[in-house]
């Protein structure tokens, strides 16, 4: 998701104005969300950027076992100043890094199956003929097993968190005065 808005407010005073309605991203321990603060949106400020975050309510050890921890959103914002204010672009989406990891997970797992079914079989055919068609049968499930595994896990933290962004932007518009920029 890439959007821009202007505002009438100078970049300064827009970031004060973020801050204002945002938890920082301090970590509380004995906060069953892991974060201190109460409201519903975490973030980390720089001098002309941020980093927002949603807040989850259940508890955070049974949060970071879920597939929408692994793939939760993160809105990124910029401030640039322009003639009558300021301009904010914002980015958000899974991290790169986190969708790297997962489709080199998924290409790594099924190659590492589909290699070893493929190797072992002219084995199995030539030493053991009663079992290599069963066991062929058996990697090939696996292969199937592990793949859908890897693939409906990302959907279900997808599923988890797919209106995180468009709140977290509505928030924003609400409490900033955002237009839409061109």
């Amino acid at each position: 998701m890439l959007k821009f808005f202007s505002s009438p407010l100078q970049p300064d005073e827009l970031i004060g104005k973020v801050k204002g309605f945002v938890d920082e991203a301090e970590i509380d321990a004995s906060s069953p969300t892991q974060y201190s603060g109460d409201r519903p949106v975490i973030g980390q400020f720089d001098t002309r950027e941020f980093t927002l975050q949603r807040r989850v309510g259940v508890f955070w050890l049974l949060w970071w076992l879920t597939p929408g921890q692994w793939f939760k959103p993160y809105l990124i914002g910029r401030v640039t100043s322009n003639d009558s204010g300021s301009r904010l672009e914002l980015a958000g989406g899974t991290p790169l890094l986190i969708k790297v990891l997962w489709a080199t997970l998924f290409v790594g797992a099924s190659a590492v199956i589909a290699l070893t079914a493929m190797f072992s079989f002219p084995y199995n055919l030539a030493h053991h003929p009663a079992t290599a068609a069963p066991s062929f049968l058996g990697w090939i499930t696996l292969l199937s097993v592990v793949t859908g595994i890897l693939i409906i896990l990302p959907v279900i933290g997808w599923a988890q968190t797919r209106f995180q962004l468009a709140e977290i932007v509505r928030e924003l518009q609400q409490h900033l005065d955002l237009r839409p920029a061109e």
